[in-house]
């Protein structure tokens, strides 16, 4: 039988935990969907019509890439198709039977959007358009985006084609764990040469617009359709926090300043109203002590293992659920495994720390009874 014991957490474990306003207000936002996220947690700080279903545009164009990285070879040269030579405007321009290097057309997407190269790269790694759009949506759900569909590899609108602000902020967080995609997407400008076998050259510029103008931006990527609207992913690092702002829907020409401020926004929030606090310190005693069956003692204590710190505001709720058995036979040796302890943020749990036991405890054998046994007879015939 075991015995849930719930407690919040003591403020002397956290520093000053005193409430304070904060928060953004959904009007505050043109966007109509939007997310701010910690990527090593995957916390979401704040959402507005986060799990909305929504067309994405060009920031589709971060999966397009991740899953080249992952299943393609950059040094392969890749031939022009004339469906990928067709694609709509914004484009590089090529034309059927060109071949280009992969690694380049990997810069060329991301920092120009071009739609052909997208193609390209999706007809050359997986065959036709069909089969990697498959291979993006099996990757989104491998990661957790479940409610993510993919069917083209650069963004334009087409029925089924769709995330959401929380999806795509977890398809970013993901991809930044990859060196080579944080490389390019970081870069401001980039040639491609006639020398790695290229059939022509060209330059590409960054078009995200906060590289370089917002501190600690460390990736991004834009997106425009009718059907989506104004869209950007933006990625910003500061003092080892990572965070993943994504707008979806936010206004439509000329307005696209719209998104770069709501994006801003997210980003303030994340960095401003949050930090990461150690909630549970290793060497924490647990309140109950637990009972030894056959034991050489009748209980032992038990303690947290590690430290738990997570990314939380003033605001937050931090809770403590003990699970701790009544009793576990002896023997018992210090250091071992004898409970849990859960973390609720706000009533949801985000972290499961183990307890062990802070001594050690025999097995009652006969020399144990007979200790007891003789322990009585010589008190008994002692005088008083």
């Amino acid at each position: 039988m075991k015995r849930w014991i719930g407690c919040v957490l003591c403020l002397c474990l956290i520093g000053l935990w005193t409430p304070a306003v904060s928060g953004l207000a959904s009007s505050e936002l043109n966007a109509l969907s939007a997310v701010v996220m910690e990527a090593s947690t995957g916390r979401i700080l704040y959402e507005k019509n986060a799990y909305e279903e929504r067309p994405m545009a060009s920031t589709t164009k971060i999966m397009t890439l991740i899953v080249a990285l992952e299943e393609g070879n950059e040094e392969e040269m890749a031939t022009v198709s004339e469906l990928a030579a067709s694609q709509p405007k914004v484009k590089m321009g090529m034309s059927p039977g060109e071949q280009y290097r992969l690694k380049d057309l990997y810069y060329l997407m991301m920092l120009e959007s071009w739609n052909d190269t997208a193609v390209v790269i999706a007809e050359h790694i997986g065959g036709s358009v069909e089969v990697f759009c498959q291979m993006m949506t099996e990757k989104a759900r491998e990661i957790g985006a479940m409610h993510t569909s993919f069917m083209t590899p650069n963004g334009l609108d087409e029925e089924g084609h769709y995330t959401t602000a929380a999806d795509m902020a977890r398809i970013m967080a993901y991809a930044l764990k990859n060196e080579e995609f944080r490389e390019i997407v970081n870069t401001e400008s980039y040639t491609m040469s006639t020398e790695a076998g290229n059939s022509r050259g060209a330059t590409a510029h960054n078009h995200n617009p906060l590289l370089g103008v917002y501190e600690g931006i460390n990736g991004g990527k834009t997106g425009y359709t009718d059907e989506a609207g104004l869209c950007l992913v933006e990625a910003a690092e500061r003092e080892g926090v990572q965070l993943v702002a994504v707008v979806l829907g936010s206004g439509w020409p000329p307005h696209s300043n719209y998104r770069v401020e709501d994006a801003k926004k997210l980003l303030n929030l994340g960095f401003t109203e949050y930090d990461f606090k150690t909630l549970v310190e290793a060497g924490t005693p647990a309140e109950e002590t637990i009972n030894v069956a056959g034991g050489t003692v009748d209980y032992v204590t038990c303690r947290v293992t590690s430290d738990f710190s997570y990314y939380v505001s003033e605001e937050d709720r931090i809770e403590l659920s003990y699970d701790i058995p009544y009793s576990i036979p002896a023997p018992v040796q210090k250091g071992d495994i004898v409970g849990a302890v859960s973390v609720y943020v706000n009533g949801t749990p985000v972290g499961i720390l183990d307890l062990a036991a802070d001594q050690s405890c025999e097995r009652r054998n006969i020399s144990y009874y007979w200790d007891r046994l003789w322990n009585c007879f010589t008190f008994l015939i002692t005088p008083i």
